[in-house]
């Protein structure tokens, strides 16, 4: 059998930078989602974000950028499966791509949580309001408005 895999671990370290330096290289939202999270993370050395807030903004930003690395993934495979208009990938890339927006609400969630305390002193219920917000109203909106929009053509 053919082993696709690296022979020793400083190859494999090598192909996943290789990698990931091509989806950023490649793909624009990755770019951005790399620009906003180094910008959070460097505004946290200039604020006094306790340990346990400080996990859950580099675990945000982490998620965001591993959702979009996965959707990468995934396009690319369901581009070399078919490159043709098909149903069933449309849904799968859409999926995808609503994970990378889920992350995404959620790395907005814990914004508002930490920063939103320390920088304006909102208190945690306007994170809690937000966190309802994009669990509940954000997929019916947006239902609605695919909706609308699809008989509108």
């Amino acid at each position: 059998m053919n082993n696709l895999g690296s022979p020793n671990l400083a190859e494999s370290f090598s192909h996943a930078i290789d990698g990931i330096v091509e989806s950023i290289l490649s793909e624009r939202n990755l770019r951005i989602h790399f620009a906003i999270g180094l910008i959070i993370l460097a505004t946290t050395f200039f604020l006094p974000i306790p340990r346990e807030d400080l996990l859950w903004v580099v675990f945000a930003v982490f998620f965001v950028i591993w959702s979009e690395l996965v959707n990468t993934i995934i396009e690319h495979l369901m581009n070399l499966y078919s490159s043709e208009f098909h149903p069933v990938i449309k849904i799968i890339k859409d999926v995808s791509a609503g994970v990378v927006l889920w992350a995404s609400l959620f790395a907005v969630t814990v914004g508002i949580i930490v920063f939103g305390g320390l920088l304006f002193n909102w208190s945690l219920e306007v994170g809690k309001v937000f966190a309802i917000i994009s669990t509940a109203a954000f997929p019916l909106l947006s239902f609605k408005v695919v909706r609308s929009w699809k008989t509108k053509r």
